[in-house]
């Protein structure tokens, strides 16, 4: 299945954004705050097809992608630390059908109905990520963050109808050891608590002949891409970007 003609997207665009930094105790703070808002005519999108696991791309009249991006961090020669957020409305608005076979409520034909307001799937609204790195010796550095992202409409679901795919946290662990100027030994475990969480979900058809054939199992049209829920180590000896701290 083809994609139909595509328009070019005229997307309009304003943005605002401040800045500062202040000295405090034996550190600098410094902080950020952006805002921005996008209108995007004859965007483009993907929506699935008849065909299972197929997609077509098509424009749509009208999306809106507004909000803001904030951040701060505190640094002295021991330790830094950090926090982040950013929030994004994206929206469509037009009112219109947009193909969803697999969604449990779409019509006969296949269809779901959107109208202006409605958020795009697949992209959270909250995103918060903070974090802190401690050097033990100026060669020795550890650290943690931990990202925390909100629910979001599965792909497919535009008109907002199915429950959403839940929010979720992680938290990780980092550290390096400067050998020499030019080389450092450096290690990472992720997903420090073995979280179970999804990052992405989608519908398929229970009618399809993989589901009929395990009946009674496959029956929830929804499904999920499952995060790394097990806990993960890496770690490696790289060429140092930076020299040691002193």
């Amino acid at each position: 299945m083809s994609d139909p003609p595509l328009q070019h997207v005229v997307a309009k665009t304003v943005e605002a954004g401040f800045r500062g930094n202040i000295n405090i105790g034996n550190g600098r703070g410094d902080w950020k705050l952006g805002l921005f808002h996008t209108d995007s005519q004859n965007d483009i999108i993907q929506v699935a097809s008849a065909l299972q696991g197929r997609g077509v791309f098509q424009n749509v009249p009208l999306t809106r992608r507004q909000g803001l991006e904030a951040g701060a961090q505190y640094q002295t020669g021991q330790y830094l630390v950090y926090a982040n957020y950013a929030f994004i409305d994206a929206t469509y608005q037009f009112s219109g059908e947009l193909a969803s076979p697999n969604n449990p409520f779409a019509d006969a034909n296949g269809n779901i109905f959107v109208t202006p307001g409605k958020q795009i799937p697949g992209i959270p609204r909250h995103t918060i990520k903070g974090g802190v790195d401690y050097w033990v010796t100026p060669e020795l550095k550890l650290g943690t963050d931990v990202i925390w992202v909100s629910g979001q409409w599965f792909i497919g679901d535009d008109a907002n109808q199915n429950p959403k795919l839940a929010d979720y946290w992680v938290a990780n662990l980092h550290g390096s050891y400067q050998l020499t100027k030019e080389w450092q030994i450096y290690g990472v475990i992720k997903n420090l608590f073995q979280s179970q969480f999804a990052t992405f979900g989608t519908f398929f058809d229970t009618q399809s002949t993989v589901a009929v054939a395990i009946p009674n199992v496959l029956t929830d049209p929804r499904t999920v891409h499952a995060g790394a829920a097990a806990l993960g180590l890496r770690g490696d000896a790289r060429k140092a970007v930076r020299s040691v701290r002193k």
